[in-house]
């Protein structure tokens, strides 16, 4: 079930955010930082969420909880789809898939037409996947994470 997220969401999508970090951010970010500084930045981050507008924040809940989360950030036009993370034990099962199309949908009946996302160019397998979930690669990025520059690819989406 996708739902929309609440403050008492926080806890768990802070933990899964962590986890999907700790597992695909290896090789953009060093061990000891993904380690030691990661968990408290994430807290941060998290404590600092609303839950509300300009925020978008779905949850997918399965059985034994959340599964995966995304957030937008509205308070842009295009809204940037800020997060979309599948617990890493639970991918490839359509989570993210779903997760992407309720995304989008709520966008449209907010009243938006596109919305984008950043994806690191060193995680092919997530670009492939926004591809064929109907993003369009925009061209290269530079980008942020967490204070560290990397490589990205903006990728467009028609709601």
């Amino acid at each position: 079930m996708i739902r929309r997220a609440t403050s008492a969401d926080r806890d768990a999508i802070c933990a899964l955010h962590l986890a999907s970090w700790q597992d695909s951010y290896g090789g953009e970010l060093p061990a000891d930082f993904l380690r030691d500084e990661l968990p408290g930045a994430m807290r941060g981050k998290w404590a600092a969420r609303r839950f509300a507008s300009p925020e978008l924040t779905l949850v997918a809940e399965g059985d034994d909880g959340i599964e995966g989360f995304s957030c937008a950030l509205t308070d842009r036009d295009p809204p940037l789809i800020d997060n979309l993370h599948v617990h890493p034990g639970l991918r490839g099962r359509g989570t993210g898939a779903a997760l992407i199309s309720a995304t989008k949908a709520a966008l449209a009946v907010d009243g938006f037409a596109r919305a984008y996302l950043t994806v690191l160019q060193s995680n092919p397998r997530a670009l492939a996947f926004y591809l064929a979930q109907g993003g369009v690669n925009e061209g290269a990025v530079d980008d942020v994470l967490v204070g560290h520059p990397v490589k990205a690819w903006r990728v467009g989406f028609d709601l």
